[in-house]
This record gives structure tokens, C-alpha cells and sequence, in this order.
């Protein structure tokens, strides 16, 4: 290795470091996290939610059974916005439920339907029955139906004194008279902008519903001014047009990569087979994936569907999509191979094998180091660039908490590996290896080859909660003119192990946060994931000493 060489390396493993030990400082600084511990787990929740039911007298024995863990998006940022973090993380932890687990007991193409929400503390938050309209039930004036609710609450506890009835309406079914009632917490009324009375204003809520003389529903949740959830949808929305727009060029992207596939193979100069390996490796892990996330899928099953119809459909569209991603691996990676080839033949280096799992080549050994240290300084960047965005100009994100879409997949653990890996791969044989090559090849600018994909790929990421919209897009700008440099500089499959290690962290972290011990040791297996390139680095390495001394022996 030359001393040039020596020196660039080393200077990225300085650079890595340095990342890291900004990522490990620096990262509650950069990301908001509301101070609230998840206490329970899917199977307590669950305990708690059947004792409850069958309180109700609720009969569960022949119905299908859905969780899933969820989260207020629109309170918590409300309250962040007005109350400050602090004080909205007291509101989640003592006045208010935001992150719940959510249970359906139900019956295919039956209406009847059991649903309970059980806090992050244990408590039961809410309660719904679904029954048909139809149904029989007594015909209570409201002033008789009220006592019933009232004694309902009491009996879980709430001291009604120190609430203010606000709604009370019925409606007449064909068989029965339905009730619902709201009471509002006294001293609980947050503004959504002091100066503006007319802007509405958030409080604490309970109701209860009584169909005929039984309880039909509660609910325990933070009401939310029209205003403030109109304003937030109007924000959003220019995320998603942002986010909609680079997703049409990436589709561009692959509708000029197939082109280029189908030219370049007329005249011979395309190589299938570790393109193949790839599009199949990408399918596989997209497909378990899918399955990983049934517990989510499932919880969203409608009843009117019929069964088999449903999870018949899913696992359709689930092979047509998984598919479709495989199909546009294939084709960047055909293009972007062939592209690569003639203008950063060095960027390739390694590529096939990789692509082919000869993970244990001794290339294999320098891409996971230097994709390691360019990971690192990739996170600390992030970290810094929002310590800087936040107390500087303006910025904001919504808080964390002790919720993660990884908690809905079978083996939370197992969520980040496939994610990153399909993320990983997808991503930087788009952006990196057909895009820059791509602009380079055809406008020969290093420069423009390097701007173009990086902001295709970065405003692709605008529908995040980052505010200002745009924000999310400057951000990933840099870090995609930097892995654009990565890629450059220390090959492809550096920038593969970069993102891969990126993504896994940065998924794991809601669970080593959680507060639970569960979670935690499987936020600590995340971790273990992201160490698997450097496994193979010291395999990779050990194999290429061993080889050396057979050769010389």
C-alpha cells in the first residue's frame, strides 16, 4: 500500500472515530426524547387486556386475537409544540396516554369486536365493542343511561370532581338507544396559540359510550384543536410532494437503467449472474421481511373481508412486490456494473465476489473497516448537523419515546437486519453505483455526478417528521455528497457496509431506550447485527494471512 494511501485511510479511521464518539455524545442533544419508560410488554399488555374483558363478561373463545404497539404522533407533537418537551413528557407519563399497545379480539366477517388500548404504565386507556346496529339492547332515556357511565369510571378509578361534562348526545338504533359522554379534566386546557383565542385549544379527555345499558366504550385521550391537526397535515403534505417527486426520478433512474441493460447487453458487456445473486438476495430478505411484519399486517384485517381472501391477497402482493424490488436491483446493478466498469473501474473493487457471498475474500477485509469508519463519520454528522439545526435556526423533531415500528414484527431484532440490509443494498446500487456513474458517464462531471443522485436520493426521505420540511433533504444531501466521496474514494461495497451499519443503529436505538429489559437485550442483539461486517472483516483477513503462508510455504 502506498504512503498516500496509507495516509487517506488513515485520516478515514480518524474521521470514523471522531463520528462515533459525536454520535455517542451528542445523540440525545440531536434527537428529542420524551422521558417515558414502557413498563410492559406485548404479553403483559395482553394479560392485562383479557382480566379486563373478561370483567366485561366479554366471551373471546372463538376469535382471532391482533396487538400492535402504537403511538399519538399528532399529541405528542402538540405537546411538544406548546407545553414544551419536559412538561409533555410529565402529560404522557402522568395525564395522558400516547404510546400504547392496542389488542382486537374478532371474527371474520362478523361486526361484533372486542379492541383495548393498555398504557405504557399497564392501565387500561381505552375499550371499544363493536356490535351491529341492529343489535338488541334497553331503550334508556340519557338521564338514566349517565349513572351508568359515571359508575364505570369511578370503578376505574377516576374521581370524577375534578372533571366538567362537555358532551352528551344519543342516538336511536333500530333495537336500543346508544349514549356517549365527555368530560374534560379541569385545569388541563393548553392553547394551541395564546395570542390567536379563535386557534383552539387541547385538554384532557374521558368518554364513555353506553349501547342500551351496557358500556359500549372509553377513552382516556388528549383532544387536539382542529387548527393545530390542519396546520400539521398542510406541513406534512409538502414533505410528501417532495418525497413523491424524487421517487418518480428514482423510477426514472431504473426506466433508463433498463434501457441501458438492454443496449449494453446487445452488444455483450452486461454480467448477469452477480447481478442475479443480488436481485434474489434482495427478494428473499423482502420477503422475510413481510413476514416478520404479519402481526402488524394482520392487526389492520377488516371484518367484512373474508379471511382467506385477505391473507390470500397479502401474500400475493407481498411475492408481486418483493418482486418488483428484486427486478430493480437487477437492473441498477446490470447498468450500474457495466457503467462502473468504464469510468470508477476501482470503485467496483470486490463487487462480484461480495455479490456472489464470497464474503470472506480479503477485500472484504478493507471495504467493512473503511465502511465502518465512514459509517461512524456519517452518524456523527447527522448528530451534529441536528445539534446545530436545532439551537441555531429554528429546527425541530418530534420527540422519541419508548416507541419503535420494530415492536410490531415477530423478533423485533430480526427487523433491523432485514430493513438495513435491503435499504443498504437497494439504495447504494441506485444512488451510488448507477447514479453517479450514470451522470458521469454521460455529462462527465464529477461534481454533478455526485450532486444529482445524492439529491434524488435525500428529498426521497421528506415525509420524516422533521420540520422544516425541506430540512430532511439538505441533511441527507450532505451525507449523500458524502458516501457519493465514499464511493469514489474506497468502493462500493464501503459505502454498502456504511449504510448498513447507519441503519441498524439507528433502528435499534428505540429499543435499547424502551426502559424494558426485554427490549433492551434486543436492542443490544441490533447492535451485535451491526458488528457483523467487521466478523467478516477479521474472517476476511485471517483467511488472507493463511493463504500468504501456504504461498510461501
Amino acid at each position: 500500500m502506498s504512503d498516500g494511501k496509507k495516509s487517506l485511510n488513515l485520516t478515514l479511521i480518524a474521521a470514523g472515530v471522531a463520528g462515533l464518539v459525536a454520535f455517542l455524545l451528542l445523540y440525545r442533544s440531536a434527537t428529542p426524547q420524551a422521558a417515558v419508560t414502557l413498563e410492559v410488554t406485548r404479553d403483559d399488555a395482553l394479560a392485562t387486556a383479557q382480566t379486563f374483558l373478561e370483567e366485561q363478561g366479554a366471551s373471546l373463545e372463538r376469535m382471532k386475537q391482533a396487538i400492535q404497539f402504537s403511538g399519538n404522533s399528532i399529541g405528542l407533537v402538540f405537546l411538544q409544540r406548546t407545553v414544551g418537551l419536559d412538561e409533555a413528557s410529565r402529560w404522557a407519563r402522568e395525564e395522558v396516554p400516547i404510546w400504547s399497545w392496542v389488542m382486537r379480539w374478532f371474527e371474520p366477517t362478523e361486526k361484533e369486536e372486542w379492541q383495548i388500548r393498555v398504557n405504557v404504565d399497564g392501565t387500561v386507556a381505552g375499550l371499544a365493542h363493536l356490535i351491529e346496529e341492529a343489535a338488541a339492547g334497553a331503550d334508556l332515556a340519557q338521564e338514566e343511561a349517565l349513572p351508568i357511565a359515571e359508575a364505570f369510571l369511578q370503578e376505574r378509578g377516576w374521581n370524577l370532581d375534578e372533571f366538567e361534562r362537555v358532551e352528551a348526545s344519543s342516538e336511536k338504533q333500530d333495537n336500543r338507544t346508544d349514549h356517549h359522554f365527555t368530560w374534560e379534566k379541569s385545569g388541563s386546557t393548553v392553547t394551541w396559540q395564546p395570542d390567536d383565542p379563535e386557534s383552539g385549544s387541547g385538554s384532557v379527555r374521558v368518554s364513555v359510550d353506553v349501547q342500551g345499558d351496557q358500556i359500549g366504550s372509553y377513552r382516556h385521550f388528549l383532544r387536539v384543536p382542529e387548527d393545530f391537526e390542519r396546520d400539521l397535515g398542510q406541513t406534512l403534505s409538502v414533505g410528501g410532494f417532495l418525497a413523491i417527486g424524487s421517487l418518480g426520478l428514482t423510477f426514472v433512474l431504473i426506466l433508463i437503467a433498463l434501457g441501458l441493460t438492454i443496449a449494453r447487453y446487445r452488444r455483450d458487456d452486461i454480467r448477469w449472474r452477480p447481478a442475479l445473486q443480488l436481485a434474489g438476495l434482495v427478494t428473499l430478505l423482502f420477503i422475510g421481511q413481510g413476514i416478520a411484519s404479519w402481526p402488524r399486517v394482520k392487526f389492520t384485517y377488516q371484518t367484512e373481508l373474508a379471511w382467506g381472501a385477505y391473507v390470500g391477497t397479502l401474500l400475493v402482493g407481498l411475492l408481486f412486490v418483493s418482486v418488483l424490488y428484486g427486478i430493480w436491483v437487477l437492473f441498477a446493478a446490470t447498468a450500474g456494473e457495466s457503467l462502473g466498469r468504464e469510468v470508477y473501474p476501482k470503485s467496483l473493487t470486490g463487487f462480484v465476489d461480495a455479490a456472489r457471498g464470497r464474503l470472506l475474500a480479503p477485500v472484504m477485509a478493507r471495504a467493512s473497516l473503511n465502511g465502518y469508519a465512514l459509517g461512524f463519520f456519517i452518524l456523527g454528522y447527522l448528530t451534529v448537523f441536528y445539534v446545530i439545526a436545532r439551537r441555531y435556526f429554528g429546527a425541530w423533531l418530534p420527540a422519541e419515546g419508548p416507541y419503535s415500528e420494530i415492536f410490531n414484527y415477530y423478533l423485533p431484532f430480526l427487523a433491523p437486519l432485514t430493513v438495513s440490509l435491503v435499504a443498504a443494498t437497494t439504495e447504494e446500487l441506485t444512488y451510488r453505483l448507477f447514479g453517479i456513474s450514470l451522470v458521469k458517464r454521460y455529462l462527465n462531471s464529477t461534481f454533478v455526478a455526485l450532486l444529482v443522485p445524492a439529491m434524488i436520493w435525500a428529498f426521497a426521505h421528506s415525509n420524516y417528521a422533521v420540520f422544516p420540511v425541506y430540512l430532511r433533504g439538505i441533511e441527507l444531501t450532505v451525507a449523500g455528497l458524502i458516501f457519493g466521496y465514499g464511493f469514489l474514494r474506497f468502493g462500493l461495497l464501503a459505502c454498502v457496509v456504511a449504510h448498513f451499519v447507519i441503519d441498524a443503529v439507528l433502528l435499534g436505538m428505540p429499543l435499547l431506550s424502551s426502559g424494558n429489559t426485554v427490549y433492551l437485550i434486543s436492542g443490544i442483539i441490533v447492535m451485535g447485527f451491526a458488528l457483523l461486517p467487521a466478523v467478516l472483516s477479521v474472517a476476511a483477513r485471517g483467511r488472507g494471512q493463511a493463504t500468504q503462508e501456504l504461498g510461501g510455504a
